[in-house]
């Protein structure tokens, strides 16, 4: 039995579901059969030894898709910061767009709202010159 079977190779999240059920599958299996030895074991006469002999075989089976499960987590951060980086470049991109929709307005358009526009000057006012009062209008 290899130990990583996927090693090398780049899984998706469906892969990767797949993997993690026969792991578990595979763990539950191991777990169960560890414990019918156990159980076993107390019918011999050298107890100890059958259990020492089922828990070294147990570890090993154990090791074995614990590096699976190692791979399996490794592979999926990695697919995990491949969507983060994509999100953060169609988001420049985004961002960028809007920014030239913006900068980009054109000839024919009207002033933007709060230019500066000069008020227009009524004929009293335009006859004073600047920093001089105008006179009051008369009743």
């Amino acid at each position: 039995m290899e130990e990583v079977p996927f090693l090398g190779q780049q899984l998706t999240q469906e892969q990767i579901a797949e993997w993690r059920d026969k792991v578990a599958q595979r763990r539950q299996a191991i777990e169960a059969r560890h414990a019918a030895e156990k159980v076993e074991c107390y019918q011999r006469f050298f107890v100890n030894r059958c259990i020492a002999e089922s828990r070294s075989t147990y570890r090993m089976e154990a090791s074995v898709l614990r590096k699976q499960d190692l791979e399996l987590n490794r592979q999926e951060r990695l697919l995990k910061e491949i969507d983060r980086q994509l999100r953060i470049q169609q988001n420049a991109q985004d961002a960028a767009a809007a920014a030239a929709a913006v900068t980009a307005v054109p000839a024919s358009a009207p002033a933007p709202i709060g230019a500066a526009v000069a008020p227009a000057r009524t004929s009293a006012s335009a006859a004073a010159p600047a920093g001089t009062r105008s006179p009051a209008p008369a009743k």
